[in-house]
C-alpha cells in the first residue's frame, strides 16, 4: 500500500508536474469524483498505460526514426529561422518602420505638386472645347484680317477682351491670347494703312479703310474725349500723295532729263512739251481725287465714329478742323508739284507750245475752282514770264544770227584761238561786196529806196520794197515769226518788256549794218555804194519801224503814237545812222 502510494505519489508527480495547470486541475477533479475501488486501482491503468505508450513510442521510434531526424533537423532550423526573423523583426521596427513613417508622412508633400498639375489636367481636359475657341480667335482673327473681313476680325478682338473684364489679373492664357490679339489687330492697322498707299484705290475702299480706322481708336484721343480724327487725315492724305509721286515720277523724270541736257533742240522741246501735257494731265487726275475724296470721307458729313457717349462731336467740329488741313494740302500739291516744274520748264518750250499749255492749265484751275482750288492767279506770272524769256530769246537769236551774217561779209577780224587775240595774230577777210549779198542781182543797177509818198501799210503785212533785199527779207521772217508765234499767247503785262527787247535786237543788228555800210562806202565802187546805202535807208526807215509796229500793233492792238510817247525811244543805232548820213550828204554836196 505503501509502494503504491509512494508510486503513485511519484508517478502523479511525474504525470501532473504544474499542479496550476488547466489540466492537471481538470485530472485531480476527476480524481475526486472516482470510488475508492477505482481510485485504488488507478495506478495501474495509469502503469499499464505508461507501458502501453513507452511500448507505442519505442515501436514508433524504431519505425518512424527518419521522421524524427528530420524533425530535429526542421526544429533546428526553424529555431535557426526563428532568430533570424527575430533580428529582421528588430531592424524593422528599429530601422525601416520609423523610415517609412517618414517618407509616409513626406508622401503627400511630394505628391501635392503632381495631383495639383493633374487637377489642372483634369479641368483641362473638361473644358477641352472652350479652350480651343480661345485658343483660334488669333488664327481666325489673322484669317479675317488676310481676307478683308475686318468687321469680323474687330468682333472676335472685341470678344477676347472682354474676357478679361472684371479679373484684376487675367489667367495667363488669357494674356497670351491678348497678345497674340494686338499683334493680329496692329498687322490689320498697317493693312488698312497700306491701303491708303496703293495705287488706283478708289473712293469705296479708301471709304472702308478710313472707317474701319475710325472704329479701331488706334490713334488716341483727345483730352475731351474726341478721336484724333486729324490724325487719320493725315495718315490718308500721306498715302495718297505717294501714290500721286509715284504717278508723276515717270514723266518727272523724263523732263528732268532733257532739261539737264547740253541742249534742247527742237525735237526735244517738243518731246518736252508733250512729257509736260501728260505731267499736267496725270497731277490734275491724282490731286483731283485727292480732293475730292477727302472731301467726301472726313468733310461731307461729321465722322460718327469719331465721338464717345459722354462728349458726341458736334457737326461743325471736324469741319473746323479739317478744312485748314485740306487748304494747306491743296497749297503743298501746287507749290510742290507743279509750279517747280512750270517755272522750270516753261521758258524752255517754243512759243508755239505755250497756248496749249495755258489752256489745259486754265481748264485745269477752272476744274478745280469747282473744289475751291482755283489757281488761274498764279499762272499769269508764271506764263508772263514764260512768254517774255522765250519771245525775248528768239528775237535776240535771230538777231544775234543777223549781226553774225553782217559782221562776216563786213569781214571783221576773228581770234584764231580763244587764247590767241592780239592784233598780230587775227586773220584778215575780204570785205563781201554789198551787190553780191545784199540785194536782189536784178536790182543791182537801181536800188530801190523808200520814198516819203508811200504811206505805212498794215501792221501785219510787211512792206514790198523788203522783198528786194533778201537778207532783210529773211531777218524779218525771222522776227515775224516769233511775233506770230506770240499772237496766240500775247500777255499785255510784258509789252514794255518785249519792246524793250525788240528795239535791243534792233538795235544792236542796226550797229553792225551801219559798221557794215560805213565800211563798204570806203572801200568799194560807188555802184555798190549804192546798194550799201540804200540797204541801209531801208533797214532803218522801212523795218525798224515796221517790227516795231508788227509787235506793238499788229500782236497787241495798241497805236504805235500812243505807245511811242509814253514807251518807245530813239535807237542809238537810228541816231548814229541819221547823224552819218547827214555828214555823208553834206560831204556830197560840198565835193
Amino acid at each position: 500500500m505503501a509502494h503504491t502510494n509512494g508510486l503513485s505519489d511519484g508517478s502523479l508527480a511525474e504525470i501532473l508536474p504544474d499542479h496550476s495547470s488547466t489540466v492537471a486541475h481538470e485530472y485531480l477533479a476527476h480524481l475526486t469524483t472516482l470510488s475508492l475501488p477505482t481510485l485504488l486501482s488507478e495506478p495501474a491503468v495509469l502503469q499499464t498505460q505508461s507501458h502501453h505508450l513507452t511500448s507505442s513510442l519505442t515501436s514508433l521510434t524504431h519505425t518512424s526514426y527518419p521522421t524524427f531526424l528530420s524533425l530535429h533537423q526542421t526544429t533546428n532550423s526553424l529555431s535557426t529561422s526563428l532568430g533570424s526573423l527575430e533580428s529582421s523583426l528588430d531592424s524593422l521596427l528599429k530601422a525601416s518602420l520609423p523610415t517609412l513613417e517618414d517618407s509616409a508622412s513626406g508622401w503627400r508633400e511630394r505628391t501635392e505638386k503632381v495631383l495639383l498639375e493633374r487637377r489642372k489636367a483634369r479641368v483641362v481636359l473638361e473644358q477641352h472645347d472652350k479652350i480651343r475657341d480661345l485658343l483660334e480667335i488669333p488664327m481666325l482673327i489673322d484669317t479675317c484680317v488676310r481676307n478683308g473681313y475686318f468687321a469680323e476680325a474687330l468682333s472676335l478682338a472685341s470678344h477676347a477682351r472682354s474676357l478679361s473684364i472684371g479679373t484684376s489679373t487675367p489667367p495667363l492664357i488669357v494674356t497670351s491670347v491678348l497678345s497674340e490679339v494686338q499683334n493680329s489687330i496692329t498687322q490689320m492697322l498697317l493693312s488698312l494703312l497700306a491701303t491708303l498707299h496703293e495705287p488706283n484705290r478708289k473712293l469705296p475702299a479708301l471709304w472702308k479703310a478710313v472707317n474701319f480706322l475710325r472704329k479701331m481708336n488706334m490713334f488716341g484721343s483727345s483730352e475731351e474725349g474726341e478721336q484724333s480724327e486729324e490724325q487719320i487725315a493725315l495718315a490718308f492724305l500721306g498715302g495718297r500723295e505717294e501714290c500721286l509721286k509715284a504717278s508723276l515720277e515717270g514723266n518727272s523724270r523724263d523732263i528732268l532729263r532733257l532739261v539737264g541736257g547740253s541742249g534742247l533742240g527742237e525735237r526735244e522741246k517738243e518731246d518736252m512739251a508733250k512729257f509736260l501735257k501728260k505731267y499736267i494731265d496725270v497731277w490734275r487726275e491724282g490731286v483731283y481725287d485727292i480732293v475730292t475724296q477727302f472731301s467726301t470721307i472726313f468733310l461731307e458729313r461729321p465722322p460718327s465714329t469719331t465721338s464717345t457717349p459722354k462728349t458726341p462731336m458736334t457737326a461743325s467740329a471736324p469741319l473746323s478742323s479739317l478744312h485748314p488741313l485740306l487748304t494747306t494740302y491743296t497749297t503743298h500739291a501746287i507749290t510742290t508739284y507743279l509750279l517747280p516744274l512750270l517755272s522750270q520748264t516753261l521758258p524752255l518750250l517754243p512759243i508755239a507750245s505755250l497756248p496749249s499749255l495755258l489752256t489745259q492749265l486754265t481748264y485745269c484751275a477752272t476744274a478745280f475752282a469747282r473744289v475751291g482750288m482755283d489757281f488761274r492767279g498764279v499762272l499769269s506770272g508764271l506764263f508772263c514770264t514764260a512768254v517774255a524769256s522765250t519771245v525775248g530769246g528768239e528775237l535776240k537769236a535771230a538777231g544775234a544770227k543777223w549781226a553774225e551774217k553782217v559782221k562776216n561779209a563786213a569781214g571783221d577780224a576773228s581770234p584764231l584761238s580763244p587764247t590767241l587775240s592780239s592784233h598780230s595774230m587775227t586773220r584778215k577777210v575780204k570785205l563781201t561786196l554789198p551787190s553780191t549779198w545784199l540785194i536782189v542781182s536784178s536790182l543791182v543797177a537801181a536800188p530801190p529806196v523808200p520814198t516819203a509818198s508811200n504811206p505805212p501799210g498794215a501792221a501785219h503785212v510787211p512792206p514790198q520794197i523788203l522783198a528786194s533785199y533778201p537778207p532783210i527779207a529773211e531777218y524779218a521772217n525771222a522776227l515775224l515769226g516769233t511775233l506770230n508765234g506770240l499772237r496766240l499767247l500775247a500777255p499785255v503785262e510784258i509789252l514794255g518788256e518785249l519792246t524793250g527787247v525788240l528795239e535791243g535786237v534792233l538795235d544792236l543788228s542796226g550797229d553792225a549794218l551801219l559798221s557794215y555800210v560805213r565800211r563798204a562806202c570806203d572801200e568799194t565802187k560807188e555802184q555798190d555804194e549804192k546798194v550799201a546805202v540804200a540797204a541801209g535807208k531801208v533797214y532803218f526807215d522801212v523795218f525798224v519801224p515796221f517790227m516795231r509796229r508788227a509787235l506793238v500793233e499788229g500782236v497787241y492792238g495798241v497805236p504805235i503814237s500812243s505807245w511811242e510817247a509814253e514807251e518807245l525811244s530813239s535807237l542809238t543805232a537810228v541816231r548814229e545812222w541819221e547823224g552819218w548820213l547827214a555828214s555823208r550828204n553834206e560831204a556830197q554836196e560840198a565835193a
